[in-house]
């Protein structure tokens, strides 16, 4: 008759030793997923701001012209006549860059469910402002997906509800510097130095771009907001940190990519946010720069349709050249 032999059971040691051998396992291969996660968002970003890059130059096949990165015009007038009645007075938020080119990155419905014939923040508009796009999201960025901005910010007695925005990642450059008013003039009415490509009420043309496009940069890449209070990022909003970047203001401030000054931002409605990484100051001088959450800089689009990487340690004042369609000063390598 066979005798049965009793298998062995794992010790408490020996159980043990193989906890802690899959614990070290996990711990080596769990920052390699991290980053290859990270690698894919990055270029899910990079992909899209070359998305933005095709929508703009496709609007401008179409119109011969870059789209207004802001329409601002006087409250009650209308926004059909915007281009006569937006002078630097004008408070009312009209469409931006990134309403003009929906029917460009596969949202032509959305941009049907506009009223032309409103301001961004009249009820009519509500349903539409708080729509997320994905062409303007950059995953890398939580609050982008959480976090609505509620505020009318413009004219809110003619608004009677309070609007919710979605947000995006991707702000236009307004130009190199920008003065008190929150960049309220007119793009026409500043130095040639100054103009970005993308400016308020009028753009640039291609002509216009005489630094040459490979050194301009049309759209940087910039945070979300972090709370409802926060403007930044908003994709529908026409303010500067909401959809628009502006290199310095008036008063000489000129933050670098990624800066962490404290109150870095000088920019309307920020609630003198203190987070770091996104401090701001709440007032109207006009700066605000690029930031990511990408470790070391920012995807920039640049005026010939490619998106560079460029490092947060890039020097400010090759940033404000990088700016400015015409201040015919030679960029080095960045």
């Amino acid at each position: 008759m066979l005798s049965l032999v009793r298998r062995k059971a794992f010790t408490l040691i020996e159980l043990l030793v193989v906890i802690a051998i899959i614990a070290i396992l996990i711990a080596l291969l769990l920052p390699a997923v991290q980053q290859a996660r990270e690698a894919a968002r990055r270029s899910q970003c990079k992909n899209n701001a070359k998305q933005i890059g095709l929508a703009l130059h496709n609007y401008h096949d179409t119109h011969n012209i870059f789209p207004p990165a802001a329409l601002r015009v006087i409250a009650n007038v209308g926004l059909s006549d915007y281009q006569n009645n937006g002078d630097n007075t004008a408070d009312e938020l009209g469409f931006n860059w990134c309403v003009h080119i929906l029917p460009f990155v596969d949202q032509a419905s959305l941009y049907n469910q506009l009223d032309v014939n409103q301001s961004m923040n009249h009820p009519n508009n509500h349903p539409s402002i708080r729509q997320i796009v994905p062409a303007y999201r950059c995953p890398s960025d939580a609050f982008g997906r959480t976090a609505l901005a509620r505020g009318s910010y413009d004219n809110p007695a003619a608004t009677g509800t309070t609007p919710e925005w979605a947000r995006g990642n991707y702000g236009a450059n307004l130009g190199r510097q920008l003065d008190t008013g929150e960049a309220r003039r007119v793009w026409t009415s500043l130095a040639s130095t100054d103009r970005g490509a993308l400016g308020r009420n009028t753009s640039a043309r291609i002509g216009d771009i005489v630094d040459g496009t490979t050194n301009v940069v049309v759209v940087w890449e910039i945070m979300a907001g972090v709370d409802n209070n926060d403007p930044r990022g908003t994709w529908a909003m026409g303010r500067l940190g909401a959809s628009l970047v502006g290199g310095c203001d008036e008063q000489g401030d000129c933050h670098g990519i990624n800066d962490n000054t404290s109150g870095g931002e000088d920019i309307h409605h920020c609630n003198n946010n203190g987070t770091v990484g996104m401090a701001c100051h709440g007032n109207n001088d006009g700066q605000a720069t690029a930031r990511s959450m990408h470790v070391g800089g920012v995807h920039a689009l640049l005026g010939d349709g490619s998106v560079r990487f460029i490092q947060e340690n890039l020097d400010t004042t090759t940033l404000r050249n990088l700016n400015s369609i015409a201040d015919f000063q030679v960029i080095g390598e960045f």
